[in-house]
């Protein structure tokens, strides 16, 4: 059951949340665009949009994996202060990467919100089914002879 909760949760958060990333582009609420990397770093620039998307997804799945795993491991803390922090730090950082400075002038207030649902979304989830599994665990009777 675990590796099932693990799998349908990272998948649909990163579907979701790369689907979120097209539609604020697309409303052009966030300034950057969410496959601008490979024109920045020269990877991938001449290739199809899908292909950009779909290589963005996977690095969307690693990090959503990692950052599920994490959360298991830490389920006595308040989730929801730390997607909030983490929210902002990562939209911090993507848009310093953006402006080359460390002042930031445009915060991407759509882009925290649907960063910071989706990091809920993980740890919460993570957090719940860990907790769970532990109740399970030591609810458990023992085997009578």
């Amino acid at each position: 059951m675990r590796i099932n909760v693990y799998l349908w949760t990272v998948l649909f958060s990163s579907l979701t949340f790369i689907f979120s990333l097209k539609i604020l582009d697309w409303f052009s609420f966030m300034k950057l665009s969410p496959i601008g990397w490979a024109k920045k770093w020269h990877i991938f620039s001449d290739s199809h949009g899908l292909v950009k998307w779909f290589i963005l997804w996977v690095f969307v799945v690693i990090i959503t994996a990692v950052l599920f795993a994490i959360a298991e491991l830490l389920k006595k803390v308040r989730m929801d202060i730390v997607a909030i922090f983490l929210a902002i730090v990562i939209v911090w950082l993507i848009e310093w990467s953006v402006q080359h400075t460390f002042y930031i002038r445009h915060f991407s207030i759509p882009l925290a919100v649907v960063i910071g649902l989706h990091l809920l979304w993980i740890f919460e989830t993570a957090t719940y089914h860990a907790k769970m599994r532990n109740l399970e665990s030591r609810n458990k009777l023992p085997q009578s002879v």
